[in-house]
């Protein structure tokens, strides 16, 4: 490269061609990084998943026979809508645990799909929206 006196730079067409590739084999790259952190994601979510569910067929397997107690004690005790107390208690609690695991499981990210596309699109202006006039 030669630059002379507030010149323009002159570039051959030799390095050009260079950087073009260059920058197609980084973007190549991070492509390939992409695709495999996405998949990487989606088999930690699947295996959270199936541990949860062998948590769940554990814990159903250990006491099938206290939950049939419970409901026989509590069939005679007036009900809350279609369960008695006790069931809808027992409902509930699993919800809650349900809950707590899917908030431990789920990772926050920054990546909405729909809003981000179309905060992306919008005009901004120092770095705000702004309307285009």
């Amino acid at each position: 490269m030669i630059q002379v006196m507030g010149l323009p730079e002159v570039v051959k067409a030799e390095e050009i061609l260079d950087v073009q590739k260059v920058a197609s084999i980084i973007m190549q790259e991070r492509e390939k990084r992409f695709s495999l952190t996405k998949e990487l994601i989606f088999q930690k979510r699947k295996n959270a998943q199936l541990e949860t569910f062998i948590e769940e067929l554990e814990e159903s397997l250990e006491n099938p026979q206290e939950i049939k107690i419970n409901e026989e004690k509590t069939d005679n005790k007036p009900k809350i809508g279609a369960y008695s107390a006790m069931i809808r208690k027992m409902k509930i609690k699993r919800y809650k645990l349900k809950l707590k695991k899917h908030r431990k499981q789920v990772e926050i990210t920054r990546e909405y799909k729909g809003r981000s596309r179309a905060a992306k699109s919008k005009l901004r202006v120092n770095g705000k929206f702004a309307r285009k006039t």
